[in-house]
């Protein structure tokens, strides 16, 4: 057989195969996209309204209504309403009687919020190659309704550019990529047609099948805004975010992992305010949870540098904290729970049922004696520095002390530190008190209060720094070994006359 014919049966049979292989993959497809797993707390409190999906051999449409329950996440739905509600009967005249004559004056209770709902269209490009994107099951193209005010004021800005493109990339063996992104734009907004300059932004998130495995990429350089007359400005540098989650538990919120998102800098000014605005660099959050022996611990770092007010250096700022020995079953039952009490508001056997297993987690969680600490709070400036530490616990705590709340009180442990240079103190008057005789006042009386403090022994003096040791132990508050507040002191003579009185 000549070459040439060789040639052409291959590509007769790839003529033939790719388009059995693309309906395949369209097929597959359509299974997938079209089902909801209802089970999974994630997607709780999202509904599938309507859904229509038109496959063809090569692409696919699929448009859908989506229902968002916003009542299920309110306020509204607490432990506690929920528990009222259940302590009332509707077939009960008398409690109705109760409702129509509750007092006016009485602040009325949150309405309950309707559910929104908003229309997604997927274009699909089936596999094996979806838009000449390599090798995956298929390529989905996202786009959300919007009404033509909406689309003109949006257009206002971004002109004929797409204002936000979404695109999943799905994979063969579950799982895939999805893409998320803001074009650039330089233009005009506003009555005032101040200045834009938007850098655009980007957003990846690479996901597994059963979304237990997160890996995300978020990188924009930033924008500025500059008034029409250029007077105010605001500024922000380079955002970035980076990390990894897991869950923890298949059918939970909880996830474990890595990430750090920073800021290069922000700013805002203001050339004909007394106030000039301020500056900020190097803004900073990092956070780590992870997990063992089905105890969770988790910590965050949050930083800001170089911060500026009204052209005055305030320093460095820093903010950390960490939870440890979280009993992670218990909080995630809780957790997953608490997202689905919405269906339970008018069962008020079901209610009460659930409220003693809530009680059962939190003896479960606090029999691990979970910590919160303040690790690091602290402002750094060029004279001096303030900062504080502490933390908070229970400390064996047992079954029985759920029956008398307050005896919990009594098993709660905290201690911590503060302590403040003189200077800083200036720093901070300076830096936001741009009246010479607001300054003036404000010093007075901050430390007319130190004063009194000091001698009662609650502040400490070391050369020019101040500090304060408190703690909370078996019901008692202590600053410095002294109770605060302080109780009254008696005169011997005068407690004596009154008991001579009362006999």
């Amino acid at each position: 057989m000549k070459k040439s014919s060789i040639a052409l049966a291959v590509v007769a049979a790839l003529a033939v195969a790719y388009p059995a292989a693309s309906w395949m993959s369209g097929k597959r497809l359509e299974t997938k996209l079209s089902q909801t797993d209802k089970k999974d707390v994630l997607f709780a409190n999202f509904k599938i309204v309507k859904q229509t999906y038109t496959r063809g051999i090569f692409s696919s449409k699929q448009e859908s209504t989506i229902e968002f329950d916003i009542a299920g996440m309110s306020p509204a739905a607490s432990p506690m309403s929920l528990q009222d509600q259940a302590g009332q009967d509707p077939q009960n005249p008398q409690d109705a009687t109760d409702a129509a004559d509750a007092d006016p004056h009485q602040p009325e209770m949150p309405k309950i919020l309707k559910p929104v709902q908003f229309q997604v269209v997927n274009t699909i490009q089936h596999g094996p190659v979806p838009g000449i994107l390599g090798i995956a099951a298929g390529k989905i193209e996202t786009e959300f309704v919007l009404d033509a005010t909406t689309k003109e004021e949006i257009k206002r800005v971004f002109g004929d550019k797409k204002f936000i493109e979404i695109r999943t990339v799905l994979n063969y063996g579950g799982g895939g990529k999805l893409t998320i992104s803001s074009p650039a734009v330089n233009t005009t907004v506003g009555m005032n047609q101040d200045k834009l300059d938007w850098k655009g932004a980007k957003l990846e998130i690479d996901f597994d099948a059963a979304y237990k495995k997160l890996k995300f990429d978020l990188h924009s350089p930033g924008l500025d805004v500059l008034a029409a007359k250029g007077a105010t400005s605001v500024k922000v540098g380079e955002i970035k975010m980076q990390g990894d989650a897991e869950r923890a538990y298949p059918d939970g919120f909880l996830y474990l992992g890595a990430s750090k998102a920073s800021i290069a800098s922000m700013s805002f000014s203001n050339a004909q305010a007394a106030n000039k605005g301020f500056s900020v660099k190097e803004i900073s959050l990092e956070s780590t949870t992870t997990s063992k022996n089905d105890l969770i611990d988790s910590a965050l770092k949050f930083g800001m540098a170089n911060i500026t007010m009204n052209d005055t250096p305030i320093g460095n700022f820093h903010y950390d904290y960490s939870l440890k020995r979280l009993h992670g079953p218990s909080a995630n039952q809780l957790f997953v729970e608490l997202s689905t009490i919405d269906q339970y508001k008018n069962n008020p056997e079901k209610m009460l049922e659930m409220q003693q297993k809530w009680k059962q987690y939190g003896i479960e969680i606090l029999k691990h004696n979970p910590e919160i600490s303040l690790d690091r709070l602290s402002l750094t400036g060029k004279s001096g520095e303030f900062k504080a530490s502490g933390k908070f616990q229970f400390k064996d705590v047992a079954a029985v002390d759920f029956e008398t709340p307050i005896l919990l009180l009594s098993k709660i442990e905290s201690v911590g530190e503060v302590s403040l240079a003189d200077a800083m103190i200036d720093e901070l008057i300076d830096g936001t008190q741009t009246d010479p005789d607001a300054r003036g006042m404000m010093r007075s009386q901050f430390y007319a209060q130190i004063e009194g403090f000091e001698k009662q022994g609650y502040v400490k003096r070391d050369g020019k720094v101040l500090s304060s040791k408190v703690s909370w132990k078996n019901g008692q508050l202590l600053v410095n070994g002294k109770a605060f507040p302080p109780k009254p002191e008696i005169d011997p003579a005068a407690a004596e006359a009154a008991a001579m009185e009362m006999k």
